[in-house]
């Protein structure tokens, strides 16, 4: 593989990781809204309906981050033109 090719692989990988970086916004901003709004009522059932939400919310933020975490170790384990490198 050139060193331009290498280039465009490492571009196609930010951007995608850029892409799920946004994506992980989303529940983290319900995260976030829901909390706040059981805060804001201060009732008990408010307050449980916040936390809950907020666990859903969460174990989404947790895949999102280990689909990342999982491309990013496969990435590191490549040699710079983009084949596998050695365990040595």
């Amino acid at each position: 593989m050139s060193a331009g090719s290498g280039l465009v692989r490492n571009d196609l990988i930010l951007r995608e990781m850029e892409r799920e970086l946004h994506d992980l916004c989303q529940p983290l901003t319900k995260l976030q809204c829901g909390l706040e709004l059981g805060q804001m009522c201060g009732d008990e059932a408010s307050l449980m309906e916040a936390v809950e939400g907020a666990l859903v919310e969460t174990a989404t933020l947790f895949q999102g981050i280990g689909v990342m975490r999982e491309r990013l170790v496969r990435e590191m384990g490549r040699g710079v033109d983009g084949s596998e490198a050695d365990g040595d």
